[in-house]
């Protein structure tokens, strides 16, 4: 019983003080390692993870038999002029609708070369090939309606 006689109740003023050097030795360590701790490094260039989407690697591809895909495009609209150029309305692989201009990409490797007012020209890896417009079987016609002009002009 001895042992414990020796340990005495804390008054309050001691236990305060107890308390408060606690509270500046945490307040220490936490700032102490806040302000020393390392800062983010920029990453030399042969490091950086992140990918460049402006290198362009196809002719390394076809080197080991990577040819691109083939993709498929239906068109189903045109707007043209009279220099070649336009809007074609595609559809690509089955997708939704969408307006395209001369020298747009449509897929890697895959580019609008061309508007005429019977088709579109795509040239795919180096390959230009001609698409029609697309027949409607449909008897309703919705939107502009094709008409060819008057005095014998086609």
């Amino acid at each position: 019983m001895s042992s414990f006689s020796a340990l005495r109740r804390p008054d309050a003023p001691s236990l305060a003080k107890g308390l408060a050097a606690l509270a500046v030795a945490v307040g220490t360590g936490v700032w102490g390692a806040l302000l020393l701790a390392p800062g983010p490094q920029i990453l030399p260039a042969a490091l950086d993870a992140s990918s460049d989407p402006g290198r362009d690697i196809t002719s390394v591809a076809r080197w080991f038999g990577g040819a691109a895909l083939r993709v498929r495009v239906a068109v189903v609209g045109l707007i043209t002029e009279a220099e070649g150029r336009g809007t074609a309305l595609l559809s690509i692989n089955g997708g939704p609708v969408q307006a395209y201009v001369v020298g747009q990409a449509l897929a890697p490797g895959v580019a609008v070369s061309g508007i005429t007012p019977t088709g579109v020209s795509i040239d795919q890896d180096g390959i230009v090939e001609n698409i029609p417009v697309v027949e409607r079987t449909s008897a309703q016609i919705q939107g502009f309606v094709t008409i060819k002009p008057a005095g014998g002009l086609d």
